[in-house]
């Protein structure tokens, strides 16, 4: 709660709250105060809580209130409403979110039935803005007003998003659900990476329609959308969607949560059978029979102010057009945020100004200001974005050099709106339970990377979003540069990293962009400063950053970053395991058990790394013309390459030796990487004191760097169930995996099943090691793993869990609880 003084706020239109609405809230309260008096769980209260679109933040005891905007259509009169509540109950600040909705943060959960009732007086609710439902509709800012519009889609958004509201359909999903609409071609509100994504069309008739596609989602398995109508009629809207919701609703995975969105019931089915269940699920529902009405549209008031407005002087004035024409070297600070955030509108004589809002923030009393300059200046109506910003539309051309001097007064006259340096970022830990890293820190010292308005234009088009995770709140897979936190653990420290993507983008065909390397999150602003400086340095005529990153392709940019990449031990610079902005160490917060198969791909990805700075190192001695220093490197890389592969096999060998034997056997003869790389040791060499050439060093050099790429294709390849797949090279012999040897010790009381010592055995490697056990053996079959007291009693049971299986006992093996045995049962998976 915000202990300032509470702003003085004008008067606020309320309407009476309808009384089904009103019960909803009352029984909220109701659930709310038991939960507060001790009476109810709060994890038993928290599904509940969540369908009204609170969320628990990480700090304990308070909430994160999300307000449900559809497409972003806000008035004067509730932006009001909500500056008061978030004066008065939160923290005195609003966020606005890439869904175009608007969250409050640290609010007590007693204020929570109060902030409800103020947000039903003027038509806004929290309902359904979380939990398995259908989320927030967006579309595009600049719907109704877009130049290169095919049709204003904002009603359409506005009826879904209403008809699915509160609807019974939606109520009990088995993951959330999201749906966006666009006007144009553009795409501005990123429809491929959309449960459904509806983009206007018209056809050759003129009839108008939606091209519609289904299967979208980011988060830490990413996927783009595919076409599941070429052209949709408008009457059969909400029908299409509610069979694609009804399909997901029966198909979708109730119980792995990581394996619930829709994506991944199309991944099951393969596209075309869920086609098919669709046009069943239409049928099924009645859809298909003729009904001769017509879409009952939703109305949507945005009638412009007159043309011909007095100023605040009293006479008309000719100043501004939203179409800056100066040198940027030259620029008032008006024409830069004139050319950088004002677009003109299809209607001739108005403009749309953004109001750039850092990382989406934006105080109560600026809410406040805004909603009076809305209605000085436009028609009291307002959209947020999906780049977290707010617009004014609307706007005579001849006053916009009035509205910049006003923002300029509170604050709000940044340039760059909606541009690359309008840099995109989730909370991370600021409030978010899941977030790993401070992205919103990164985001403030990549400000001085790309200072606001002043990026040349060469960057045009470029977008950056930084995610504090792998869920991609702030849709980092889908931008021309984008970074999502993760923690590393180096020695006895973990340093905050982000794993960098490159070359996402929606316009046109839409792309996921590819992970380049992982760096430490104090390398992030050099790194990315050295990216674009290869980029002017090795880009063709004419080329944007977007064309040159595929054209330069994943190896060459990455073995550009891999200087950045290095991390020095704690003692030679303890910066690097402080976040940005972060006052105590770096340390990765309990997120719950069951993370086993997490810890294992990070032990892969590390040990890929590890050879690609071996490889570097190596290129950076044969440069210098030291060669027999450069062919150790290489060999070290080749060993850590084999290394992070034996992950799978759950081998954690003790030598080199041992390492070589254990890859050809199980890893080369099974044809997962080419022939040329079997019998490593012979290949590799004696590595002893002698002298070598610069051509020898070279050819060891091409050989390891071969053997990485090798290595990274089969992980590449890998899921998250650890399994490495043949490469089609050829029919390759393969040789049989010895089977781990099972020790009989004396157990306290028999199960009757074979007995898998682990203890001494550390996470993930015993995890991996019972995974391997279980292939081997036939559903219904049962094995008792022992395992060490922390974290593998803690970890391993609920990561089997995870996989399907069923964990059927779990005690300790003696007294003082050291050590514990599990009885697991295999499921088919």
């Amino acid at each position: 709660m915000n202990d300032t003084a509470y702003l003085a706020i004008p008067h606020i239109e309320t309407h009476p709250i309808p009384s089904v609405i009103l019960e909803e809230i009352e029984t909220f309260e109701t659930e709310a105060m038991r939960t507060l008096a001790g009476d109810i769980s709060t994890d038993l209260f928290k599904p509940f809580r969540l369908q009204y679109g609170i969320y628990g933040q990480r700090q304990p005891g308070v909430q994160m209130v999300r307000i449900k905007i559809p497409f972003g259509g806000i008035t004067a009169n509730q932006l009001r409403r909500v500056a008061e509540l978030a004066d008065r109950y939160a923290t005195g600040v609003g966020h606005v979110t890439t869904r175009q909705d608007i969250q409050m943060h640290f609010v007590e959960l007693k204020d929570v039935p109060t902030i409800m009732r103020g947000l039903a007086e003027v038509g806004l609710t929290t309902r359904e803005a979380c939990a398995n439902t259908v989320r927030n509709v967006t579309a595009c800012h600049l719907a109704g007003v877009c130049q290169g519009e095919v049709f204003d889609v904002t009603p359409y958004a506005k009826t879904v998003a209403y008809h699915l509201l509160r609807n019974p359909l939606n109520q009990s999903l088995p993951r959330k659900f999201k749906i966006a609409f666009s006007g144009c071609a553009h795409d501005c509100a990123l429809t491929p990476i959309h449960d459904i994504g509806l983009l206007a069309v018209k056809r050759a008739d003129g009839v108008i329609g939606f091209r519609m596609v289904a299967g979208g989602g980011l988060g830490s398995t990413p996927r783009i959308a595919q076409l599941l109508r070429e052209f949709t009629p408008m009457d059969e809207l909400i029908p299409s969607i509610e069979a694609v919701i009804k399909v997901f609703d029966t198909l979708g995975n109730r119980k792995n949560r990581n394996k619930a969105r829709m994506k991944f019931v199309i991944d099951k089915l393969g596209f075309e059978e869920f086609k098919r269940r669709w046009e069943a699920a239409y049928t099924a529902m009645g859809h298909v029979l003729p009904n001769n009405r017509s879409i009952a549209l939703l109305a949507y008031q945005d009638a412009p102010p007159a043309l011909i407005m007095p100023t605040r002087n009293g006479t008309a004035n000719g100043n501004g057009n939203g179409n800056g024409t100066h040198p940027i070297g030259h620029e008032t600070p008006f024409d830069m945020w004139r050319r950088t955030n004002v677009v003109r509108q299809k209607q001739d004589g108005y403009v749309t100004a953004a109001i750039k809002l850092f990382m989406g923030d934006i105080t109560s009393q600026q809410l406040l200001f805004v909603a009076d300059l809305a209605e000085r200046y436009s028609n009291g109506n307002l959209r947020t974005t999906i780049n977290q910003n707010l617009v004014i539309r609307w706007i005579p051309a001849d006053r916009i050099s009035y509205l910049y001097e006003d923002l300029a007064s509170h604050g709000l006259a940044d340039p760059g709106a909606e541009l690359v340096e309008d840099i995109i970022a989730c909370p991370g830990t600021d409030t978010c339970g899941l977030g790993i890293t401070s992205s919103k820190g990164l985001a403030r010292a990549l400000a001085e990377v790309f200072p606001a308005g002043r990026v040349p234009e060469d960057l045009a088009g470029v977008d950056i979003k930084i995610s504090g995770c792998h869920n991609s709140c702030a849709q980092h897979h889908i931008s021309t540069i984008g970074l999502h936190g993760v923690g590393k653990r180096i020695g006895e420290h973990v340093a905050p990293h982000y794993e960098l993507h490159l070359g996402g983008s929606v316009n046109g065909a839409a792309k996921i962009g590819q992970m380049i390397v992982k760096l430490p999150a104090k390398a992030v602003p050099a790194a990315l400063s050295h990216l674009i400086d290869v980029y002017r340095r090795d880009r063709q005529a004419n080329e944007g950053l977007p064309k040159f990153i595929v054209r330069t392709g994943k190896t060459k940019l990455k073995d550009e970053l891999i200087p950045y990449t290095i991390v020095p031990s704690y003692e030679e610079d303890s910066t690097f395991y402080y976040d940005w902005e972060g006052e105590d160490e770096f340390i990765l917060e309990d997120l719950g058990p069951g993370e086993c198969a997490g810890g294992a791909l990070e032990m892969i990805e590390n040990g890929i790394l590890e050879a690609d700075q071996e490889l570097y190192q190596a290129k950076l001695l044969v440069e210098k013309h030291q060669y027999s220093v450069s062919v150790n490197k290489s060999y070290r890389a080749v060993l850590a390459a084999a290394k992070a592969l034996l992950v799978t096999e759950g081998l954690e060998p003790s030598t080199d030796s041992e390492t070589f034997t254990e890859f050809d056997s199980r890893i080369a003869q099974k044809g997962i990487v080419p022939s040329i790389y079997r019998d490593l040791t012979k290949k590799v060499g004696d590595l002893g004191p002698k002298e070598t050439s610069p051509e020898s060093a070279r050819e060891k050099m091409t050989f390891a760097k071969g053997f990485v790429e090798a290595c990274r294709a089969a992980t590449d390849q890998m899921g998250k169930d650890l399994k490495l797949a043949a490469v089609k090279e050829e029919q390759l012999p393969s040789a049989p995996a010895p089977v781990p040897v099972d020790v009989q010790p004396v157990a306290p009381a028999s199960t009757g099943a074979p007995v898998y010592d682990l203890r001494g055995v550390a996470c993930p490697m015993n995890y991996v090691k019972t995974k391997l056990k279980l292939e081997m053996m036939d559903a219904g079959e049962k094995l008792e793993v022992w395992l060490d007291a922390g974290e593998p009693i803690k970890n391993v049971p609920m990561s089997l869990k995870n996989d399907g299986h069923k964990v059927l006992i779990q005690e300790a093996l003696e007294a003082e609880a050291s050590h514990y045995r599990i009885l697991v049962e295999k499921v088919e998976g």
